[in-house]
C-alpha cells in the first residue's frame, strides 16, 4: 500500500507557511507524504525582489514550521523554475491532495483560484488568518 503525497504551495508568506502546518498536521494523522514546493520565476516580478538561494530558503521555512508541529513527518523540498500556478498545478498530477495558502487581497487570491480551477487532485485553501 502506497501511502497518498500532500503537495503544499510555500512561498515564504505567513498564509504559505500555516498552509504547510495545515499539511505537516494533516500528514502527522493520515501518514501521508509532505512535498514543500516553492516556484522560482527566472525574472521577478515588478515590485517583488529576485530571491537568489530559493531552495535554500525552502529548507529554512520547513525546518522552522516542522519544529512547530508535534509529530511532523519528514518533508521532500521541491524548487522549480516557473510561476507558481503552473508549479502547484504540474505538481497536482502527482498528488493527492494540494494545500495553498491565499494571502486575502481577493477572496481566494490568483494562484489559489488557478489551483482550484486546473489541479488534478482535490485542493485546500487556507483562509488568511487562519491560526493552527
Amino acid at each position: 500500500m502506497t501511502s497518498s503525497v500532500i503537495v503544499v504551495g510555500v512561498d515564504g508568506s505567513p498564509a504559505s507557511r500555516t498552509a504547510l502546518r495545515w499539511a505537516l498536521g494533516e500528514a502527522a494523522r493520515t501518514g501521508a507524504h509532505v512535498e514543500a514546493t516553492t516556484a522560482w520565476p527566472r525574472e521577478p516580478a515588478p515590485g517583488r525582489p529576485h530571491r537568489r538561494y530559493p531552495a535554500r530558503e525552502l529548507h529554512r521555512i520547513v525546518e522552522e514550521v516542522r519544529a512547530e508541529v508535534p509529530g511532523a513527518p519528514p518533508v521532500a523540498e521541491v524548487t522549480a523554475v516557473g510561476d507558481a500556478a503552473s508549479v502547484l498545478v504540474g505538481a497536482s498530477w502527482q498528488a493527492d491532495l494540494l494545500v495553498v495558502g491565499t494571502g486575502g487581497g481577493e477572496p481566494v487570491g490568483g494562484v489559489a483560484t488557478d489551483c482550484v480551477r486546473h489541479s488534478a487532485c482535490p485542493v485546500v485553501v487556507i483562509p488568511p488568518g487562519l491560526r493552527l
